[in-house]
């Protein structure tokens, strides 16, 4: 029999309470229903502590004190499956330290609003919402909550440069060429550098990368001493939708990734963009926003690991590393780092992103990218190009990249600016012709795209030029040659007439085969026992092509939650005020009173009823200054509840657990696993500052 997934989530709630440690557990209880009297029974008094929770009043006061910050922490602990102390920690990277989240969540835990269990099938411990006040919470736990809006300092007005159809086929251009663009190292060659800076003012960043990600979706294959275009490659990419095009470029600007790598990365990166509100997002919290979608597609927490040091790469690879073996996207590199934070650079380079402005941290604020405007339409057959009678032509806007590649076979770049000019001359010709366009063909183009008539002495050269090409050929590969008579049954037989490639003269014909194992093969098949041994074959270069998936549209997903505010501070401090009047009513001593006031300072008091003397059981938690024995007791304590302690010194806080404590003749050393990165520091107690005892251990 199947439970109700709410009765399910009650009692892992009574078996998380019940598999607390006997001192936590009974903090807990005298914390909400006084002093334990013995004998007792552990479930009853886990009912009545439930039985607590869900009055009316006792629930209502709970919500109230909720600050901006708890509800910050709930929702992340609703929205991130499975969130454990890795993931959250990583997820507030840069808005909580460690030891403040730490904190934060031991006190939601104490409130009653969180706890903690183990999951089944990792063996970590995750955070949940308390399932009794699941329904209470939901108008104040919406995604927004997590996605604050930016705070401007300044505005960006410039319309920085971006990738166009226009832009890579004119590049594509300059790559026929300069096919030996670039260093061993990746890098561009200094002659390189000055031509593109000379061809394409400030934009060698953007085609620097773009160079990048041609050659790891191999666009471009390494031939010789340079790079050759993989034209039917080429043409495969252009078919794609532009949006997927700029996103797989982007992310293989980083690195050469697999199939499903390329698609989950591309697919994350145009669901942010698409995300993104008018008013935009710091890069802080577009980090956040890429963690949310992720766990929205259902996808593997986190995504991947992306990176090793980078904050995205936080979130993205120490929240998942664990979770499944199967989550990687850069699969077995984990020395690419940084890589969401390199990816938002690019995706501004590239018109996915773009930077609206700064905010009062410093952080640039984002948008979605002219990616994402409104088109205008175009005709089928816009009238984009412009050929004078010295045969330079001017492109402007309108054409696909799959209607530009075709023209960058016959067409010379002589300069990209707010329009591209190219020069059609006998070499760039030459080079359509090597690409199978005819004299017809080449014209066809022109006359198709252009405002005017193409000027008569191009269409004389171009003829030349046609009748000059056709009259010598080089052809490499396996050439098979037969006498007159056995030609005719050598080009029907069906094992070799498919690999004819073309017919060069009677009885002699070139073969598309690629290596002698397959010629031989080939002629074992035709059962023609005359033809002997055949030699080198032109290689023919198979692609595969791109994936492709449901592309986003621009959406105001995150800009429409609608929510309950959380109470005011002044609300929140009436309460405070009305529970400390009534403790100064009762007539306790000092430490009870402490002890109490605390709780009330905690919100961990909800109402008179809790404010029992006897529920209250002193104990020092924290000592400073030149106290150097009550540092000691604190740190000693804490490793026989194994606690974690909070180290203050001159220049850093330190967070850990207490290993073991070594004394000298005037100091003593603590051993500390520091967390969150779980390493062994030697620290001194007597040079700390402050020493403070976290109590609790939500997350372990």
């Amino acid at each position: 029999m199947t439970l109700d997934p709410k009765v399910q989530r009650i009692i892992d709630w009574r078996e998380s309470i019940a598999t607390l440690s006997d001192n936590y557990f009974f903090e807990i209880i005298r914390m909400y229903l006084g002093e334990v009297k013995t004998p007792f029974n552990k479930q009853k008094l886990i009912e009545e502590l439930g039985a607590f929770i869900r009055k009316e009043e006792n629930r209502k006061t709970l919500i109230s004190l909720l600050s901006e910050t708890d509800l910050k922490v709930i929702c992340a602990v609703k929205y991130i499956s499975n969130a454990t102390q890795e993931k959250l920690v990583s997820f507030f990277s840069g808005s909580f330290s460690f030891a403040q989240l730490y904190e934060r969540l031991l006190n939601l835990e104490e409130r009653l609003i969180l706890y903690r269990k183990t999951d089944k099938n990792t063996g970590r411990t995750v955070v949940l919402i308390n399932p009794h006040l699941e329904e209470d919470l939901e108008p104040y736990t919406k995604q927004t909550v997590l996605l604050e809006n930016p705070e401007y300092a300044s505005l960006s007005y410039e319309t920085p440069a971006s990738l166009s159809p226009e832009l890579i086929a004119a590049y594509l251009s300059f790559i026929h060429k300069n096919s030996d663009l670039c260093k061993a190292d990746g890098t561009f060659k200094k002659r390189t550098e000055s031509e593109i800076e000379k061809l394409f003012p400030g934009k060698t960043e953007i085609l620097f990368n773009l160079t990048k990600a041609f050659i790891n979706l191999s666009l471009l294959r390494e031939e010789g001493e340079g790079y050759e275009i993989d034209r039917k490659r080429f043409l495969s990419f252009a078919k794609l939708d532009p949006k997927l095009q700029y996103a797989y470029l982007c992310v293989a600007s980083q690195g050469r990734f697999s199939r499903n790598s390329l698609v989950r990365q591309g697919r994350l990166l145009l669901d942010v963009a698409a995300s993104l509100p008018h008013e935009g997002f710091s890069r802080s919290i577009i980090l956040r926003l890429a963690y949310l979608i992720s766990e929205d597609q259902n996808d593997v927490p986190g995504l991947s690991p992306l990176g090793s040091s980078s904050r995205f790469s936080a979130i993205l690879n120490r929240a998942a590393a664990s979770e499944s073996s199967d989550s990687a996207i850069i699969e077995n590199d984990a020395n690419l780092s940084s890589i969401l934070d390199r990816l938002i650079e690019c995706a501004a380079l590239f018109g996915i992103f773009s930077q609206k402005g700064t905010d009062v941290k410093g952080e640039a604020i984002y948008v979605a990218g002219i990616l994402f405007d409104e088109k205008e339409v175009f005709d089928e057959e816009p009238k984009v190009l412009s050929v004078d009678a010295a045969f330079n032509v001017t492109l402007l806007p309108g054409l696909s990249l799959e209607v530009l590649i075709p023209l960058m076979d016959f067409m010379e770049l002589k300069q990209f600016d707010t329009a591209a000019v190219f020069e059609i001359n006998r070499k760039s010709i030459m080079r359509g012709f090597d690409a199978g366009l005819s004299a017809n063909r080449i014209f066809s183009f022109l006359k198709k795209y252009s405002q005017y008539e193409i000027p008569q002495n191009l269409e004389i050269s171009v003829d030349d030029w046609s009748r000059s090409y056709s009259s010598a050929t080089i052809f490499k590969g396996y050439v098979l040659q037969v006498s007159s008579e056995n030609s005719a049954v050598t080009e029907n037989n069906p094992a070799i007439s498919p690999f004819i490639a073309k017919k060069l003269g009677q009885g002699i014909y070139l073969l598309s085969v690629e290596s002698d194992e397959q010629a031989a093969s080939i002629i074992e098949r035709s059962g023609l026992d005359f033809i002997g041994k055949i030699k080198t074959p032109e290689k023919t270069y198979e692609t595969i092509g791109f994936p492709e998936f449901s592309v986003p549209q621009k959406t105001d997903k995150f800009e429409s939650d609608e929510m309950a505010k959380p109470t005011s501070d002044e609300e929140r401090a009436s309460h405070f005020e009305a529970m400390r009047s009534e403790l100064e009513k009762l007539n306790l001593p000092a430490e009870k009173k402490e002890g109490l006031l605390e709780r009330i300072q905690h919100k961990i008091i909800l109402s008179p009823v809790q404010l029992r003397a006897d529920s209250v059981k002193y104990e020092r938690i924290e000592a400073g200054g030149m106290d150097f024995s009550g540092k000691l007791h604190i740190i000693e304590g804490s490793i026989t509840s194994n606690s974690m302690v909070e180290l203050q010194f001159e220049d850093r806080i330190i967070v850990g657990v207490p290993l073991s404590v070594s004394k000298t003749e005037s100091d003593a050393n603590v051993l500390l696993e520091v967390m969150p990165e779980r390493s062994e520091k030697l620290l001194s107690i007597g040079q700390a500052k402050f020493v403070k005892r976290i109590r609790g251990s939500v997350l372990r």
